[in-house]
């Protein structure tokens, strides 16, 4: 994707050039994921250095979701409880969050935003257990997919509110109402920020494409911007979104993952405890 003639895309990919950098443990931590064979002692190291992120790390780790609230005291167990991908992911989003400022967009809501983020990102990370693909990359594309939408609320506040507007009123879904005010959307920007901050690609695919992926027919893999696909209207669902036009999920699209409905209320359910369980941990916000 590139600016082409669209000034408002042009003056918005140079901001998000000129973001800062992520957290140097985050940076580290993120090259260390990627060896086949990392090491978790080299991971709590990183973090322990880092004393916000530490602290933001068992917060979430104590949260009622891990199902051993109070108990955790140290890097090394918030790290075993939750595992090493699944702690880069929320940091990481944590982390972006706080690099931008959302007050002067009107009806952009953080709380519904970080909200419908954690929805995602939970029943991602569970459909990708369920079929068979990689949690952890799921989990980390949830919790990003929507990362354009805060960028545009904080560089284009104006424009944004007004796509906003038109998505709560059910006139367009987001998608629809920001390609109207800007001439570009949420996924393009989100992508731009994921490659600034150099991102796998294929998490920077998913973020692009979460709206519009190939899904699988019959026995196909799903890729992972396909099980964003569904997790967002799994999200979406569970009213957890505040985009009246968007679509839920239909039967037949669960259908054709050929996992049942009883598997469909299970994921339901845990998705939205967990939700409230780590915001809890988080206060509601990062």
């Amino acid at each position: 994707m590139t600016p082409g003639h669209n000034p408002a895309l042009v003056a918005l990919t140079q901001r998000v050039t000129e973001l800062p950098a992520l957290p140097q443990a985050l940076v580290a931590l993120m090259r260390l994921l990627r060896e086949p064979d990392f090491s978790e002692r080299q991971c709590v190291a990183l973090i322990e250095r880092d004393q916000a992120l530490a602290a933001r790390l068992l917060r979430l780790a104590n949260s009622a979701f891990y199902g051993v609230p109070g108990r955790v005291g140290s890097i090394g167990d918030a790290m075993r409880i939750l595992g090493a991908h699944t702690v880069f992911g929320v940091l990481t989003a944590a982390a972006l969050h706080s690099q931008v400022r959302v007050d002067a967009c009107p009806g952009f809501h953080f709380d519904t935003y970080w909200r419908h983020t954690i929805a995602t990102a939970l029943a991602a990370r569970a459909l990708a257990g369920l079929l068979d693909s990689d949690a952890d990359e799921a989990f980390l594309a949830g919790l990003l997919h929507d990362v354009g939408q805060l960028v545009l609320a904080s560089f284009n506040p104006e424009a944004a509110g007004r796509a906003i507007a038109r998505a709560q009123q059910g006139q367009l879904s987001t998608l629809d109402a920001e390609t109207v005010e800007l001439g570009f959307a949420h996924p393009q920007i989100g992508a731009l920020v994921a490659r600034h901050w150099h991102f796998p690609e294929a998490i920077c695919h998913a973020i692009e494409w979460h709206h519009q992926p190939e899904l699988p027919v019959g026995s196909e893999h799903i890729s992972t911007a396909g099980l964003v696909h569904i997790a967002d209207k799994i999200a979406h669902t569970l009213h957890l979104g505040g985009d009246a036009a968007a679509p839920v999920l239909a039967p037949e699209e669960w259908a054709a993952l050929g996992l049942g409905l009883p598997a469909l209320g299970e994921l339901l359910a845990a998705t939205a405890q967990g939700v409230n369980d780590i915001c809890e941990a988080f206060d509601s916000c990062p």
